[in-house]
């Protein structure tokens, strides 16, 4: 097998399986920054099959051809959907609404993006079109860099380092797009309807979501053990007195220091722990932890 059909693949399946968890996220969550994260990666995902099928199946790049030829303005729309999407997800993140002006703004440079793709010079057509995008693109980084510079004391750390990251990245990928642009107008493209600079762009926002994804779990699994405790106590019927101590014990406090923290003594201590083992059928420090972890896992599946 070539590189390229398992870059394909493994493009294909990293996509897919993003659309999955951004709307996965969503559908819990019904928070609409994740719903055109989802959006974002299921485009990639028609991206790169259609890719696929274009360098794989001949008869396919026949077709491709012919549609791509008769209806232009296809891919305008593409573009420009994927730039919109960006912008709503840097918007979300820095809770930032379309204003009336920008909002303006974005429909007449999409209006005459698309009528510039059904132009019949084709020439005409490719830089009316590039150049109108490419004044999108340039707004949505020169946008969130203001936004990032004025929001800069007052949003969390992670929000503010990752909307950083996504301007970061659509700069990469809008300096290989006119990388790209100047070289095939120089006679230096190729045919195949593959673009360099958005595959870059969509790999280094894959990263960027994985790497979100990571975190959300941890404070997912974070929030979830907090709520835990006092959920097993409730469960269990277990006292206050020993709902501090299970708590301290998730924690992995030893007797020590679970005394000197509470003002009681050792055996006082073992005392509490025995009736907390006692109540969850566990006889060890290995056991309890054991107990949690599992006790997390049926509150994830139960959907908390």
């Amino acid at each position: 097998m070539s590189l390229a059909f398992l870059y394909n693949v493994a493009s294909c399946i990293a996509y897919a399986f993003a659309t999955a968890a951004y709307g996965s996220l969503y559908y819990v969550e019904r928070k609409r920054g994740y719903l055109f994260v989802a959006l974002i990666f299921f485009a990639y995902t028609i991206d790169i099959v259609l890719l696929f099928m274009y360098e794989f199946v001949p008869e396919f790049a026949l077709q491709f051809e012919g549609v791509r030829s008769v209806y232009p303005m296809f891919h305008t729309a593409y573009n420009m959907v994927v730039i919109l999407l960006y912008r709503l997800v840097l918007g979300n993140l820095l809770s930032r609404r379309f204003s009336p002006i920008e909002g303006f703004f974005w429909a007449v440079c999409m209006m005459v993006a698309w009528a510039s793709g059904a132009s019949s010079v084709e020439t005409v057509a490719l830089w009316r079109e590039f150049l109108f995008a490419r004044l999108l693109a340039l707004w949505v980084i020169g946008y969130g860099a203001c936004c990032l510079v004025a929001e800069f004391q007052h949003m969390s750390r992670w929000r503010w380092v990752f909307s950083l990251v996504l301007v970061l990245v659509y700069a990469l990928g809008e300096t290989a797009t006119y990388l790209d642009f100047f070289g095939q107008a120089n006679g230096g493209g190729s045919a195949s309807p593959r673009e360099a600079p958005v595959e870059i762009m969509a790999l280094c926002f894959t990263v960027a979501a994985y790497v979100f994804l990571a975190h959300h779990r941890r404070i997912r699994n974070a929030q979830l053990a907090e709520s835990l405790v006092p959920w097993i106590a409730r469960e269990y019927g277990l006292t206050k007195r020993e709902e501090v101590l299970l708590s301290l014990l998730e924690k992995g406090a030893s007797n020590k220091e679970i005394a000197e923290q509470e003002y009681i003594s050792v055996n006082t201590v073992k005392t509490h722990i025995s009736n907390v083992y006692a109540k969850l059928g566990v006889c060890s420090r290995d056991e309890l932890a054991q107990k949690l972890r599992e006790e997390l896992r049926g509150r994830k599946r139960a959907g908390f």
